[in-house]
């Protein structure tokens, strides 16, 4: 699922994603950068990740399906998904879960 963070109204300078129903516990937190010279190549495992692209823009696979993300935009990956994330120039993005 991704969450669309153009569409979310800022109310008082705060926009709010709603992941209540979407997440346990955050135990792994990480910046990255990823380039055309260095993609997240595909991969699934077992936990919950949620990425929040800070800059530039990508396009992620999720199972197959593909979709353009940019700032602001919040992706939600269920266990076992099968996921990778690449850019024409670059993005910078947090992943957590």
């Amino acid at each position: 699922m991704i969450i669309n963070g153009s569409a979310i109204p800022e109310v008082n300078l705060r926009k709010g994603y709603e992941i209540r129903d979407a997440q346990d516990r955050i135990d792994h937190f990480a910046e990255r950068i990823t380039t055309p010279a260095n993609p997240f190549e595909p991969e699934k495992h077992g936990e919950q990740r949620f990425w929040y692209i800070l800059e530039g823009e990508a396009t992620v696979t999720i199972d197959g399906h593909c979709s353009t993300v940019g700032p602001t935009d919040l992706i939600l990956l269920a266990p076992w998904t099968n996921h990778s994330l690449r850019a024409d120039k670059w993005v910078r993005w947090i992943c957590f879960g």
